[in-house]
């Protein structure tokens, strides 16, 4: 279970970040990305998060 909260925090720490760059972005940038690219930008970053932290037990 401490292994599926710390999981679930690096995921929720992945997408704030990724959102505080899509922020950070010129606005002419932000529009022309489309929001295909953005969710997928956030799950591709997630999943490598939540991968690092849940390892399986050797």
């Amino acid at each position: 279970m401490d292994r599926l909260l710390r999981a679930a925090g690096w995921c929720g720490l992945v997408f704030l970040l990724v959102l505080g760059l899509l922020a950070a972005l010129p606005r002419a940038v932000r529009n022309e990305l489309p929001d295909a690219v953005i969710g997928g930008a956030v799950i591709v970053l997630g999943a490598l998060g939540a991968r690092r932290v849940v390892r399986r037990p050797r």
